[in-house]
């Protein structure tokens, strides 16, 4: 279905916050299949339900943890409008609208915010990557904000998209008032542009557990993270302590996230991640295809490391 249609087809029923809160811990969800390869709703509702009893400030949807690859742009703003519609309003719900056409993300954006998403997380297009210049970055994202209205996040994600965002760049798009905020996986990098934008109403997150702590004492807002969606209830902690001085703790917590974001995030990725679930209540299940599902060997390792 284009994505023209979808905006129609859903309509404006947004019931998002009245404004978009990028502070603490912010959960990357995984999106959960049946076994003919279709969304399945009830396994979401099952992990929502469990995600609302920790202090979460939101939901990334449909993002790289999501598989947005694999999924079609009315499916991606179905989890927006589903997730929307079973958590607790006073939680961000950030959908991803992430594509390689300014049009196409721009119409993916409106349509999310039309099914009351508090914001989206958008990549720069990469796939000519050699035209994306300063100028065509820019006028992408201003481009997005405006024609939607919807506060935007960058995610400046190096590794997927081989081009890394300057700090004077995103320096440029943070002046933008519907440009709201970066998520970038590289903790010097959070460091230089929290230092750079800190005048600014502009956030810096980082995007790994694994460094969480040193990402706050370098002025991040927060993390929108994949390791909260197994533990969620730690990285929270983790924020609290540190929030409140509790250096100690917060040292303490962050040690022992690091292996698990190492192992499961870093090297065995979206079918790593679900298969920790399934270990810790959570439904995970398999990826879409042609990921495949993680091997026996490897759910043995994600055993010993969340112990």
């Amino acid at each position: 279905m284009a994505v023209q249609a979808v905006a129609q087809r859903f309509g404006s029923t947004s019931t998002r916050s009245s404004a978009l809160n990028l502070k603490g811990i912010i959960v990357a969800l995984t999106t959960p299949f049946d076994s003919d390869q279709r969304i399945d709703f009830d396994k979401m509702k099952h992990n929502l339900d469990i995600y609302e009893k920790i202090p979460l400030t939101g939901y990334l949807t449909t993002a790289t943890n999501g598989e947005a690859p694999f999924l079609t742009p009315d499916e991606r703003v179905q989890v927006v409008k589903f997730v929307r519609e079973h958590t607790d309003k006073s939680k961000m719900v950030i959908g991803c609208s992430t594509a390689e056409s300014t049009r196409l993300c721009a119409e993916m954006t409106t349509a999310m915010s039309n099914v009351g998403a508090d914001g989206v997380l958008v990549m720069p297009p990469f796939y000519f990557k050699g035209k994306m210049t300063e100028e065509a970055i820019l006028t992408h994202y201003r481009t997005v904000a405006e024609t939607s209205g919807l506060p935007i996040v960058v995610y400046n994600n190096s590794k997927v998209t081989g081009m890394d965002i300057s700090t004077s760049t995103l320096a440029k798009l943070a002046q933008h008032p519907l440009i709201r905020g970066v998520k970038d996986s590289d903790v010097r990098k959070c460091a230089a542009t929290a230092q750079e934008t800190k005048s600014l109403n502009f956030d810096v997150l980082c995007s790994s557990a694994g460094y969480l702590l040193p990402a706050l004492v370098n002025g991040c807002s927060g993390s929108m993270n994949g390791l909260a969606g197994i533990l969620g209830q730690e990285c929270c902690d983790l924020y609290s302590a540190y929030q409140e001085g509790k250096f100690e703790k917060a040292r303490e917590i962050q040690a022992r996230l690091i292996k698990p974001d190492i192992l499961v995030l870093g090297e065995l990725g979206p079918p790593g991640l679900k298969s920790a679930m399934d270990m810790m209540g959570y439904f995970g299940g398999h990826c879409r295809r042609p990921i495949l599902p993680t091997s026996e060997k490897d759910k043995l390792r994600i055993t010993e490391v969340l112990r």
